[in-house]
């Protein structure tokens, strides 16, 4: 992982999920989420419905996150892209899935959306196990979370159960104008969707 995509990080957790605290002495307003629906979610009603919403028949708001609002901007952001995306999602139980249409090839985001830490913990070891090339992403580009990456452009996050994918695999080698890889690409993706995940708790 190169330093580029650090920097990329760094970039993401400076601005945040939501817009960045006003000046002066003007209270920071609070920080919402974006359905795909189009709706608004506060963060203080994402932190009541979250437990709610993950019992219930479809995937949990965290997991939605990945196909709506802040992440489909970071997306846009990322890749350089002249107009935002619109991406388009499944849920298969319990598996929420969102795909972004990059120039013809998908960039997919997935999220293994178990309610049960050690079913999201089994799961995340298998997917590691299974995947070509695995290895940890080590030292702080690991964000202090389970994690791994591979050459060929895939990053994957353990949190709170939940396993995070991103699959750049079909991308062309080169992205954002020749300056990023697809391995970049993915790292700087999911860190922009651990940040939303982060702020919304």
């Amino acid at each position: 992982m190169s330093w580029l995509s650090a920097i990329a990080v760094a970039a993401l957790l400076l601005t945040g999920c939501a817009s960045a605290a006003p000046a002066g002495d003007t209270p920071a307003p609070e920080a919402s989420h974006t359905m795909p629906d189009g709706t608004a979610m506060s963060g203080e009603e994402h932190g009541s419905q979250g437990s709610e919403h993950e019992s219930a028949q479809g995937p949990s708001a965290a997991a939605e996150m990945v196909c709506a609002g802040q992440v489909t901007g970071a997306v846009t952001a990322i890749l350089d892209l002249e107009g935002e995306v619109s991406p388009s999602s499944t849920w298969n139980e319990p598996m929420f899935t969102c795909s972004y249409d990059i120039d013809g090839s998908p960039l997919m985001l997935s999220v293994h959306d178990a309610t049960d830490l050690e079913v999201g913990e089994a799961h995340f070891d298998e997917l590691q196990g299974s995947t070509a090339g695995a290895r940890e992403i080590e030292g702080m580009l690991g964000l202090g979370l389970p994690s791994f990456t591979n050459d060929a452009g895939i990053v994957s996050f353990l949190r709170d159960g939940k396993t995070l994918m991103v699959d750049a695999t079909r991308l062309p080698d080169e992205l954002a104008g020749g300056t990023m890889t697809r391995s970049e690409v993915a790292y700087a993706v999911a860190s922009a969707v651990l940040v939303c995940w982060v702020e919304h708790d």
